[in-house]
């Protein structure tokens, strides 16, 4: 398991502890701080300190929320791997129970349960509002099935908190330094195999004032450098960014030509749904690109 954070110390005891309650005992849990300026390195060593499964390291200086996330899967060395947010909680069959499925199926190459939405306090808030599994046989049938998931709701992005096999992430790439690497790598994902949604409610997804998810306003200039510190762009168009990415992926995959149409006919259709961040970013972006002079 991977946990990046930056200055987290509201929840990040929460999280840690979450690890530690799982039901499966033989994990490790690489914490990686951000440079943070509150008490989270010390809460998260205080941990360490008493729990051997438990290594924190430190940036020098934050490096961006994506650069951390790459930098946990990095430092660990499990067959399987997890991301944790410091402000989500899972319960403690979850690890237990996506091995289950993973052992059970070598087609799966990544295993999430249900979940819902829960606020500071954890009350529950909302539940998903789309079923996640991806189940084609082919490469193409799967990727029409994620892109229909992607334009029907955010819910698919937290798909990234799930149980993933190592080699998956290590072939694919993890988490790309750049705002909607996310995307990207769950689309990756997707393409090396099936993705499977277990019945039980076992995360949630927390959403309160701080999280960055819940931030409104910032440029795109900002996203893409809360994404990674060194991202020194002016003109930032990351929708254009990620729709090129799917296509890349596309195009390098090693399935059939017809397999790749369909792929890219999905990949289109979904991005024609997202017409208006494209005119959105067409506006904006060179507006803050100027402003940055």
């Amino acid at each position: 398991m991977g946990l990046p954070v930056y200055n987290g110390e509201n929840f990040v005891a929460g999280a840690i502890q979450c690890a530690q309650a799982q039901t499966f005992p033989n994990w490790e849990l690489i914490i990686c701080d951000n440079s943070s300026t509150d008490r989270t390195v010390a809460l998260c060593r205080e941990f360490a300190e008493q729990d051997s499964r438990i290594r924190v390291y430190q940036n020098a200086r934050n490096m961006g929320v994506c650069f951390n996330f790459d930098k946990v899967f990095r430092l660990s060395c499990g067959k399987y791997f997890k991301w944790i947010s410091h402000d989500d909680l899972f319960a403690p069959q979850f690890i237990e129970r996506c091995i289950q499925e993973l052992e059970k199926d070598e087609r799966v190459v990544l295993a999430f349960p249900k979940f819902s939405y829960v606020d500071a306090h954890g009350r529950v808030l909302r539940r998903q509002a789309s079923e996640l599994s991806v189940l084609g046989p082919t490469a193409e049938s799967r990727i029409e099935q994620f892109m229909a998931l992607a334009a029907q709701s955010t819910d698919f992005l937290w798909l990234q908190y799930g149980l993933i096999r190592r080699d998956v992430l290590e072939q694919s790439g993890s988490m790309g330094w750049y705002a909607g690497s996310d995307h990207i790598m769950l689309f990756r994902i997707a393409l090396h195999g099936c993705i499977k949604q277990i019945e039980e409610e076992l995360f949630s997804r927390r959403e309160h004032l701080e999280a960055s998810t819940c931030k409104r306003g910032s440029t795109v200039r900002e996203r893409a450098k809360f994404a990674y510190a060194d991202d020194n762009r002016r003109l930032v168009l990351p929708w254009c960014r990620m729709l090129k990415e799917h296509l890349v992926c596309v195009l390098s995959s090693p399935i059939p030509s017809w397999g790749r149409l369909r792929c890219t006919a999905a990949v289109l259709k979904r991005f024609l749904t997202a017409w208006k961040f494209f005119v959105e970013e067409a506006m904006h972006s060179p507006i803050d690109a100027l402003r940055s002079k």
